[in-house]
């Protein structure tokens, strides 16, 4: 006895509609990558980190709407990248990278960094408006 699949939106079997909105989150995310100077490799895996965690953390928060997932983080992402926010990951990222911190150090900066630097919920609603 097999188990059937959940209801999707299109006919795409399962396994490759995953895959199909898997390629898609990684293209709506892909403009965090291009922000700011990213002048050396350990920055821009640095600060592409840290820009991916905070603004899917903030997309966790953003009221459900009837948006998909892809619009729902692709609304996340335009408001990163106009808030001031986005510029303080860059200028966080580029002071991080060039201290010389061994591994578990540097983990917990960046840690550190991204709970500092959350993105506020506070008056989502006009937020999500507005992006």
């Amino acid at each position: 006895m097999s188990k059937s699949l959940p209801p999707h939106d299109s006919d795409i079997p399962f396994p490759q509609s995953a895959k199909i909105e898997k390629d898609m989150l990684i293209r709506v995310l892909q403009p965090l990558a291009a922000k700011g100077s990213l002048f050396t490799p350990a920055n821009r895996l640095i600060q592409t980190g840290i820009a991916t965690i905070v603004v899917l953390e903030y997309s966790a928060f953003l009221p459900n709407s009837s948006k998909n997932l892809v619009q729902h983080v692709q609304s996340a992402v335009d408001y990163y990248l106009k808030s001031p926010t986005a510029v303080v990951v860059e200028e966080g990222a580029k002071e991080i990278s060039c201290q010389s911190y061994e591994k578990e150090e540097l983990e917990k900066k960046i840690l550190e960094f991204i709970i500092e630097h959350r993105m506020s919920t506070k008056g989502l609603d006009s937020k999500v408006d507005d992006a």
